[in-house]
């Protein structure tokens, strides 16, 4: 077993031919997106890749990244080689790197899946987070009955209450070369108590905007004369809508602008011919999921994250 601060490229590959393999066995990818695209990524200090080979191929990896006292991980194991301990010292490894200076490993699983279940209990995790995947379709929606002035081009009217906007606020696209400082600092405040998204960097966004899926037009902001106040920033892959994020400034919290940037990123969506959208809540933000469940969304996946305290 190796452990590397970079992959070459080789490696990246067999890693996503590996994940290929999981994902046709449980049904779905073993991997969330920040996992992903750190395996292209340069050498950060925190960051360790661990690979499981066999001949020429890859049959276990972990990528784990150390934030203050905890280390963050996600893991996978070929499902022709599972069964052989093959996870069991993957993760001894991966504790052995971090167990000097870090209290608590979580590990993310996707899915909830029962293997993911067995090997958590036989290791000493317990549940610690869980976030849900939601979809519904489009058709249907109760859109607004109307739009505020200067937003709305094409999009879907309905006999909803209408779409408002705080005094002194408008919406637009995302400049990209322009707005990634303010929406760095807007995406900071507005999930400053959130494990992962609230850390996002400039490298973080620059990798999102470097992506194939990434139209700035798909990412709204609202702002006033004192800068952003919150965004919603939708994703498109294969013809399915996503509410990537959606964030509110504190000082706009509470004036309705989250409700009128939710319905504008899906009466954009909607107007560029999506039907399907998915959006993802912890189950921990009920206030979300009750809002969600309102709009006529539904669970159609539950992926958890499970903890160790080390000491």
């Amino acid at each position: 077993m190796a452990q590397h601060a970079s992959l070459p490229g080789r490696d990246i590959h067999r890693i996503v031919t590996m994940a290929h393999r999981c994902e046709e066995a449980d049904g779905i990818a073993p991997f969330n997106e920040q996992t992903t695209l750190a395996l292209s990524r340069h050498p950060v200090r925190g960051r360790r890749h661990f690979v499981v080979r066999l001949g020429d191929a890859v049959i276990a990896y972990a990528g784990v990244e150390k934030v203050g006292e905890v280390a963050e991980a996600e893991m996978a194991v070929d499902p022709a080689h599972r069964g052989k301990g093959v996870g069991h010292r993957l993760l001894i490894n991966v504790l052995d790197w971090i167990e000097a200076d870090i209290t608590i490993l979580r590990v993310w699983a996707h899915g909830d899946l029962p293997v993911s279940q067995r090997f958590a209990a036989k290791h000493g995790f317990t549940r610690d987070r869980v976030l849900f995947q939601f979809s519904r379709d489009l058709d249907g929606f109760a859109w607004p009955a109307a739009w505020p002035e200067g937003i709305g081009r094409n999009w879907p009217v309905g006999d909803g209450p209408a779409a408002t906007l705080p005094e002194g606020v408008r919406l637009r696209p995302f400049r990209v070369g322009r707005d990634e400082a303010e929406w760095l600092r807007v995406n900071a405040a507005a999930f400053a108590h959130h494990p992962e998204q609230g850390r996002w960097t400039a490298a973080d966004l620059a990798a999102r905007e470097q992506e194939t899926w990434f139209d700035p037009d798909g990412l709204l902001v609202a702002e006033d004369e004192a800068g952003l106040l919150g965004f919603h920033w939708t994703k498109v892959e294969d013809g399915i809508g996503e509410v990537y994020v959606l964030g509110v400034d504190p000082r706009a919290q509470g004036t309705g602008l989250g409700r009128t940037l939710t319905l504008a990123g899906l009466a954009h969506l909607a107007a560029h011919g999506i039907r399907q959208v998915d959006l993802y809540a912890d189950e921990s933000n009920a206030k979300a999921v009750k809002l969600y469940r309102s709009q006529g969304f539904d669970v159609v996946r539950t992926d958890v994250q499970w903890a160790k305290r080390l000491r």
